[in-house]
């Protein structure tokens, strides 16, 4: 590119010599500017299809209803497969909520570390997969099941759970799902009421410390089914 000499003298003559380098790179930028003004709009377009960043809900990130599994090196008991729920986390033993959905599998591999490390472990080596995939689907297109939770949890009230892939809701898992237990719980003699003919329930024992432990198998909810977990009575 060719300058003006006379121009170029007259500003170099000024008693600010940054005006000249101003002035030099201000004809640089109309120049690149001219010269990417050719490049066809088709090109354009195809590179910014190539360098787009995928959404929050994309088939490569982790969505509700997918499964992932979890080892962790430095204790197995976090191992296993987990499946995202309808706020988009995964419950953990002795960690709760994990919150994963729209992350890729990098990222939450790297968030379930952090927690590990902020209060269960020292060192955590974590591997995440996925190992199976819904598709793209949110809440809303989620198929649903009511179940009541009353008594002493953190939560009382209705919920709305996701039954994902035709798998049963279980009453432990629902329980989790409605903040767990309050302190003052009698884990041990809490039962399940479901509805019956005209009217009637039936009651159904559930010991939820056995079933925390492994000594018991959690139960299959059906719609409608109300959790009811007593206050522990103190002997005097």
């Amino acid at each position: 590119m060719l300058y003006d000499q006379r121009h170029y003298d007259t500003v170099v003559g000024t008693t600010c010599p940054h005006v000249a380098y101003r002035a030099i790179f201000a004809s640089l930028s109309i120049a690149v500017l001219s010269a990417c003004s050719s490049v066809p709009p088709n090109q354009v377009a195809e590179f910014t299809k190539l360098n787009r960043k995928p959404a929050g809900n994309s088939p490569a990130n982790i969505n509700v209803g997918d499964s992932v599994e979890l080892f962790v090196m430095e204790d197995n008991s976090f191992n296993g497969i987990y499946k995202i729920r309808e706020k988009g986390d995964i419950i953990v033993p002795k960690i709760g909520r994990i919150v994963i959905h729209g992350m890729t599998v990098e990222a939450a591999q790297s968030r379930i570390r952090q927690v590990l490390l902020s209060s269960q472990l020292t060192a955590a080596t974590v591997i995440l997969d996925r190992v199976s995939s819904s598709g793209v689907r949110n809440f809303a297109e989620t198929p649903k099941m009511l179940v009541f939770v009353t008594g002493k949890v953190n939560k009382p009230g209705q919920h709305m759970i996701a039954v994902e892939n035709g798998n049963p809701v279980l009453a432990y898992e629902a329980l989790l799902i409605a903040g767990g237990t309050t302190p003052f719980a009698d884990e041990k003699r809490s039962y399940i009421l479901r509805r019956g003919g005209q009217g009637s329930r039936q009651k159904i024992p559930l010991d939820l410390r056995a079933i925390r432990q492994g000594n018991a198998n959690d139960v299959p909810l059906v719609e409608g089914d109300m959790i009811f977990v007593p206050e522990r009575r103190f002997a005097l």
